[in-house]
């Protein structure tokens, strides 16, 4: 509840926010890094971080990819099925694109081995799509309030592997609505993705908050298109104070409570 107003739509981010992301993906990489012999595999795993975000940077319609909040090591993974058009020239790269991330990380180290290469690259891909696990409460607090309000899901990402996680949380016929930005061609804070997830909903924007853990795409996005917001901070500091704008350190703490 904000300013009095009951809520009765909430809308929830993916990443981090209901189950772990960032932490799985980094920890897959350090395990793939185990196959390079002789090496630290936290070395690997920072060579390979800069590499793939350098070539990243480097590849077609890089632009638009960061709109759609799509990052380097998801494109380690994603076959980005299911996207829109307008991703069709990062699709047709994206399996070069991994194997040169892999070369230069491996020739940043001074190993020159195509086959390793393709085989850190394999191992990468089949330990994410392994699963990523729920973040703690997630479970209980979209539980409580399924049937006492309307739930939808925004999440930024090629379509395929966000398709893949949601589907991994046991969580996917809970929401009416998911709206994916490699599959819309919109992403976070975009205010016209929050109203796609509206329209989708039948809800009002002032009736409606967004639960995520980024601040600017989530809690400013949210905001400029009239709903209200609550930051998981994860401990973090809140960058600045905004009406309607609840913080909790962690999900959990939001099981039993107004929203």
């Amino acid at each position: 509840m904000f300013a009095g107003v009951p809520s009765d739509t909430v809308i929830f981010d993916l990443d981090d926010t209901l189950i772990v992301e960032e932490a799985v993906a980094f920890s897959s990489l350090r395990r793939a890094a185990q196959l390079v012999p002789g090496r630290d595999p936290g070395r690997v795993q920072e060579v390979i971080l800069t590499a793939a975000r350098r070539i990243w940077r480097a590849g077609p319609d890089y632009a638009l990819c960061h709109q759609l909040g799509i990052a380097s090591w998801e494109a380690l993974w994603a076959t980005f099925e299911g996207s829109p058009s307008i991703l069709d020239d990062v699709r047709d790269w994206v399996p070069v694109y991994r194997l040169e991330a892999w070369r230069a990380a491996l020739g940043e180290l001074g190993i020159d081995d195509p086959a390793l290469a393709t085989a850190l690259s394999e191992a990468y891909v089949a330990l994410q799509r392994s699963g990523h696990p729920l973040v703690a409460g997630a479970a209980e607090l979209v539980g409580s309030l399924q049937g006492h309000c309307r739930l939808g899901l925004i999440t930024n990402g090629p379509a395929d592997i966000q398709r893949l996680k949601l589907a991994g949380t046991g969580l996917a016929a809970c929401f009416e609505s998911v709206v994916i930005s490699g599959e819309v061609g919109i992403g976070k804070p975009d205010p016209d993705v929050f109203s796609l997830a509206l329209s989708q909903l039948g809800a009002k924007a002032e009736s409606a908050v967004m639960v995520g853990d980024t601040w600017e795409r989530d809690v400013i996005g949210a905001l400029d298109a009239g709903l209200s917001a609550v930051w998981i901070s994860g401990g973090r500091p809140t960058p600045e104070k905004r009406p309607n704008v609840v913080v909790v350190r962690e999900v959990a703490e939001l099981i039993g409570r107004s929203l």
